[in-house]
């Protein structure tokens, strides 16, 4: 009796090792940027918008991805943006939060990939908010890591295919075309109809130029979005980009994400 009392003891204290061991070392694709992570318990009133936050006096900018603006600036205020915001209210309520630094901007802030764990789970914010189709990625290849933009960009495409967030209007947005009011629909998702006249590049950027707007993407992170597309075979022709809205210089514009927000009129194939 005594031997299997020692017995059932040495297994009681093997399980709670076992189980202490698993709740201190988390599993799964994540687990390694999470033993690296600084750990904070942010909570809602950490939250500035959808892909920033504050601890005291310090910003934080969340690299990886842009969720639409909910403060005017260089930028229109975003359809979307509130979702996204309470997205990530909803999210620093849940787990407990560790980042990963990678720089600061110009702005002062620092640029971190932002994770949370809850029991042995370890999840990637950027790619949960993505998934949902409040965020759209935003690569710039001296903060990159690979495996994580990859892992945005495959939630980009399952929002695409799931009509998730910024893509549940896919059916219902309002076309914008020459001569249209234009300027009403700033900052929201409408489909924008043109004949691309005119493809170049800038220092940072690809521009197909319209008859009276213009598609950009960035060149930082395109190979990653656009890996067997041709923005050059877009002049010429006469498509329809699918985005949020903007105003340059007088004139509307849609930065594109993915090849898939992008669609040929004039019987042209998609390269």
């Amino acid at each position: 009796m005594k031997a299997f009392r020692e017995i059932l003891v040495a297994f009681i204290v093997a399980l709670i090792f076992i189980s202490s061991c698993a709740r201190e070392n988390p599993s799964g694709r994540y687990s390694d940027f999470w033993k690296k992570a600084r750990k904070f318990d942010l909570t809602p009133t950490n939250v500035v918008d959808g892909d920033t936050f504050r601890i005291g006096k310090d910003r934080f900018r969340i690299i990886g991805i842009d969720t639409p603006e909910i403060h005017p600036g260089n930028k229109p205020i975003g359809e979307f943006g509130e979702d996204a915001k309470k997205f990530f209210e909803d999210f620093t309520e849940r787990f407990k939060e560790g980042y990963v630094i990678k720089g600061r901007d110009e702005y002062g802030r620092n640029l971190v990939y932002l994770f949370a764990r809850d029991g042995t789970n370890v999840y990637f914010y950027e790619a949960s908010v993505t998934e949902v189709g409040l965020a759209r990625p935003l690569i710039y290849e001296e903060d990159a890591v690979r495996s994580l933009s990859d892992d945005v960009i495959e939630a980009y495409k399952k929002a695409w295919k799931n009509r998730k967030g910024i893509f549940s209007k896919w059916r219902s947005a309002p076309v914008v075309k020459c001569g249209d009011h234009w300027k009403n629909e700033v900052g929201k998702i409408v489909w924008l109809e043109d004949r691309i006249e005119e493809v170049f590049e800038t220092r940072t950027l690809y521009v197909a130029r319209g008859s009276f707007s213009s598609i950009i993407a960035r060149k930082d992170g395109y190979n990653y979005m656009f890996k067997d597309f041709d923005f050059r075979s877009l002049e010429g022709k006469d498509i329809k980009v699918y985005g949020e809205l903007w105003e340059y210089d007088g004139h509307p514009e849609i930065m594109v994400r993915a090849p898939f927000e992008i669609e040929f009129l004039d019987g042209g194939d998609e390269k």
